[in-house]
């Protein structure tokens, strides 16, 4: 028997599965990191395999490969049925009713193939020397790497279900330190894309070096409370522990902020979160989910109504409504339920505005502990490292460095005054974004 997906199907029907799904994955990856104009490291990995999972008697069984032959698979279809019989039942386990996809051409840049690993190379080594020239405080380049990854996905099941896609992505960081008398500040910036021509090194290079240089002469301020304006990539990481609770998993476990919230406001009504999972500069963007359910865009909060929770097949059937698409999963594992794009959408405000209104305040550039147990995902209370600049009548006056702000995360979102138009997804730890955002009063530690 050939690798014809639907031949496999029927295999293990025969044997006894009454629900099959399968699973094939293809990926490759380059990862490039220069130091002092010198490649010092490069590597290029394939993977490719297939996931086949199963239902007998609402029991559910799971096997996957890497190895393609007709003899593996074979064993591999076996695998996942006799595992079906020895899990238990779940009455909410099964696949998905066939439902159509659209797909979406602007998540697979055609001409990628196209640009060879000397253009990369090429981009990385302008990065660094970009970087390096910036101001001569710049001392050193710790790092400039690129990464790219381009993955197609097939996904089949009994129910009828025949979906594929492809997907391309690339990106080049820097990460550099400064010096002034002794004393050091470092500072990263990266620049994302799908098409290899539009990623803009200037981002990069002076998110990077700007941190650094203002971070240097950094002071203590003393303890008070005060206005506390977010930087974006600062709000991105609460949304990665708001995501937590958004999660109907969670929900049903009783371990969200927000169970029994439902169409309560929770939030200020500037405060309007979504996962999207068709947003196309978003890095999780796909025509359909884990489970061949078509992604979607979901109001998670709008306008500080708790409105839904993200949901994949298994948790929609526990609460009786419809999966959001927001089941993921590689060929080596069972669908979970995670996050797509997420992020709070923009408001109105300028940057510059939101700056301007701050009387008294700090303004946060970075955190540190955060997403390593800084904040309690039951309590939503919180308390990390931060540093960034002191504002006073609207303007920027001294740097702050070793102080800690805390506070709590329900009360945080009620006590949001001002949502700027800034929000962009940032590819790390998933895909995330948050403008600029300004919190009417938080605790922050210092002399």
């Amino acid at each position: 028997m050939s690798n014809n997906w639907n031949q496999w199907i029927e295999y293990a029907l025969q044997k006894g599965a009454e629900e099959v799904e399968i699973i094939y994955e293809h990926s490759a990856t380059n990862n490039i990191k220069v130091y002092e104009q010198k490649v010092e490291a490069l590597t290029s990995a394939t993977s490719k395999g297939v996931g086949i999972r199963v239902f007998i008697k609402k029991g559910m069984g799971f096997a996957y490969t890497s190895d393609l032959t007709t003899e593996t698979i074979q064993k591999v279809v076996e695998e996942a049925i006799e595992n079906a019989t020895i899990c238990p039942p779940d009455e909410f386990n099964g696949l998905p009713e066939k439902q159509n996809y659209q797909s979406i051409e602007a998540i697979y840049h055609e001409n990628y193939k196209e640009i060879s690993m000397e253009q990369k190379i090429k981009f990385l080594m302008d990065l660094e020397k970009q970087a390096k020239d910036y101001d001569s405080e710049i001392t050193k380049v710790v790092q400039a790497s690129f990464a790219d990854q381009v993955t197609s996905i097939q996904l089949l099941n009994s129910k009828g279900f025949d979906g594929s896609f492809k997907s391309n992505y690339c990106y080049g960081g820097v990460y550099v330190a400064a010096e002034r008398v002794g004393e050091m500040q470092t500072g990263g910036g990266m620049t994302f894309s799908r098409n290899f021509h539009q990623l803009d090194p200037d981002i990069a290079v002076q998110e990077a070096c700007d941190t650094a240089l203002i971070l240097l002469g950094g002071k203590k301020i003393k303890s008070q409370k005060a206005n506390i304006v977010f930087d974006k990539k600062v709000g991105m990481m609460f949304m990665y522990i708001l995501a937590n609770s958004l999660s109907a998993d969670a929900v049903q476990k009783g371990r969200s902020l927000f169970k029994d919230k439902k169409n309560q406001y929770i939030a200020s009504p500037l405060v309007s979160i979504i996962d999207d999972g068709l947003y196309e500069k978003g890095l999780a963007t796909s025509p359909f989910d884990g489970e061949g359910v078509p992604s979607s865009t979901t109001h998670l909060i709008q306008n500080g109504v708790l409105k839904d929770y993200m949901y994949d097949t298994y948790t929609a059937r526990k609460d009786k409504v419809r999966s959001t698409g927001n089941a993921s999963r590689s060929y080596r594992s069972t669908p979970s339920l995670s996050t797509t794009n997420f992020y709070l959408e923009n408001g109105t405000s300028s940057k510059q505005d939101i700056i301007g209104s701050v009387k008294n305040g700090f303004y946060v550039m970075e955190v540190s502990g955060l997403v390593t147990g800084g904040a309690n995902p039951i309590t939503g209370d919180f308390s990390v490292g931060a540093t960034g600049r002191w504002i006073e009548n609207g303007e920027f006056t001294t740097s702050v460095r070793e102080v800690t702000i805390a506070g709590n995360i329900i009360s945080m979102l009620k006590d949001i005054e001002m949502v700027g138009n800034d929000m962009e997804i940032i590819p790390i730890m998933g895909s995330f974004g948050c403008p600029t955002i300004k919190v009417n009063e938080l605790a922050i530690s210092g002399m």
